[in-house]
Formats: C-alpha cells, sequence, structure tokens
C-alpha cells in the first residue's frame, strides 16, 4: 500500500469511529466522486455526509501523505474543488505539515488544515466514545448487562468498579443480567454510594465497554459475568465467570466490533 493510501485508511478509520459513537451508521466514503452543478466530477479521499436537526452536513478531506510542509499551490487546488462543489466542508490532512502561505490561504478560504497530531489518535477517540455512550445516566437500561460505575458529583467519570474473582491475577469488572443484582453487589462490596453508582449498558454503551474491554486485557485485566440460577433466594451468592470480549462480541453484541489495537498511523 502506498504512503497517500496509507494516510486515507488511517483518515477513513479515525472519521469512522467518530462520526458512529452511537452506532448509527453514517457512511464514510473514500475515494468518493462528488459532482458539480454542471456535472463535473471531483474526486475526494475521504467523504462523509449525514443528517441533523434538518440540516445535511457535508465534508470533503484531502490526504496529502508528504515529507515535506504542504505548498500553497496544492491548497489552492483542493479550494478550487470545494468552491466548485458548493455547500461542502473541506478539510485537508497533511503528514508534513504547511508552509505558512499555505495555511493562511486555507483559513482565509474557509478550509480546516489539520496535521497528523491534530487528526484525533485512537486514545482520543475512545474518550469521545467514553463522553457520549458510555457515560451512561440513570435512565440507561442493561442490554443485557448491568455494572457499577464510579461517580464524581453525581456523574459517572468512566472508570468501572472492578474485583478479584477466584483464581483470577487481575481485579475484573462485574456484568450483570439484572439491576437488583448489580445493587446487591454494591451492598456486598460496601460500596459508597455517593462515589458508585449502578448503571445499564444499552447496545451502544456495551460496544464502547468492548472498545475499552480490548485496552484493559492487554493490561491482563478484563471482566466477569454474573448470575443466579432462576429462583435463588436472595441470600445465595452469584456464580461468577470470566468473559473476554471476544465472548462477549460473539454470544450478546452479535456484530463487528472493531479493534483499537495498532490503529495508530505511523509516517514511514
Amino acid at each position: 500500500m502506498s504512503k497517500g493510501k496509507e494516510l486515507e485508511e488511517h483518515v477513513h478509520s479515525v472519521y469512522s469511529m467518530l462520526l458512529n459513537m452511537k452506532d448509527d451508521g453514517v457512511i464514510v466514503s473514500k475515494n468518493a466522486s462528488l459532482f458539480s452543478n454542471d456535472g463535473i466530477a471531483h474526486e475526494v479521499d475521504v467523504y462523509y455526509e449525514f443528517k441533523r436537526a434538518n440540516v445535511t452536513h457535508k465534508v470533503a478531506i484531502e490526504c496529502k501523505n508528504t515529507q515535506r510542509p504542504l505548498e500553497k499551490g496544492r491548497v489552492q487546488e483542493f479550494e478550487s474543488k470545494i468552491r466548485d462543489l458548493k455547500n461542502v466542508i473541506g478539510v485537508i490532512v497533511s503528514a508534513g505539515g504547511y508552509q505558512k502561505k499555505a495555511k493562511e490561504f486555507a483559513k482565509v478560504k474557509g478550509l480546516l488544515p489539520l496535521t497528523l497530531s491534530e487528526l484525533p489518535s485512537i486514545m482520543s477517540l475512545i474518550g469521545e466514545r467514553i463522553k457520549t455512550v458510555a457515560l451512561p445516566d440513570e435512565s440507561y437500561v442493561g442490554e443485557p448487562f448491568w455494572t457499577i460505575m464510579e461517580l464524581n458529583n453525581g456523574e459517572v467519570t468512566g472508570s468501572y468498579f472492578a474485583n478479584y474473582h477466584s483464581g483470577a491475577q487481575a481485579p475484573l469488572i462485574p456484568l450483570v443480567y439484572s439491576k437488583v443484582y448489580a445493587e446487591q453487589l454494591m451492598l456486598e462490596a460496601k460500596l459508597d454510594p455517593t462515589k458508585w453508582a449502578v448503571r445499564g449498558l444499552p447496545k451502544y454503551a456495551l460496544r464502547a465497554f468492548i472498545l475499552m474491554l480490548e485496552l484493559f486485557e492487554m493490561r491482563g485485566q478484563g471482566a466477569m459475568l454474573g448470575f443466579k440460577p432462576p429462583m435463588a433466594p436472595a441470600s445465595e451468592p452469584m456464580i461468577w465467570i470470566p468473559i473476554s470480549r471476544q465472548q462477549l462480541i460473539n454470544d450478546y453484541y452479535g456484530s463487528k466490533v472493531p479493534s483499537v489495537a495498532n490503529k495508530a498511523f505511523k509516517r514511514s
């Protein structure tokens, strides 16, 4: 794969994750052909379009994987393309940065000039996911899991309660099928309700949890599944079984979840 294509793949991956925080199907296209009002076709490296609040947002992204700072002429070429398309926001991602006049020209013409350092990294993407979908409030319902999360000033922080399971080498994050069981676990662990709270994980929050679980597993940590037999008395302890990221995907999420490992783009 060429250096230019590697950058396009990276940018496509970044924006695909950013725009699908809730797994809501926003399509991000590579090497898309867009047509002006005159019927002239313009190819762009990455393109996405979505509608929010009855407003359609269209963004075209040009990827330049060069060692040297990008010249003004290259920016002018892209600006001419965007101007011909109408109502499309233009973004340039340059691995080598920009010459001073090139960056000034881009800003004057309403383009967004980004470098690789300004393009969201995989960790910042995960951070955005945590803020938008993995910080459930008390209205969230488990699909099917409930868990315990840390509170700060009444809001969850993104940190999960973890406890040791028999035979485990590191603490595991508990997932249970019932809110009642999660509340029972809080009592058994003697957790302060001002610092910890039970939260449900709807499917899109479960997806975000699975994304983060890959990083936990790389550090030797993980998750465990807790349940009780039907009609079991309240005094009967829960049964705990370690569960892996891949098992959660296969048995509960049911769709592909991207890997966060080795996603960082490295310019050769």
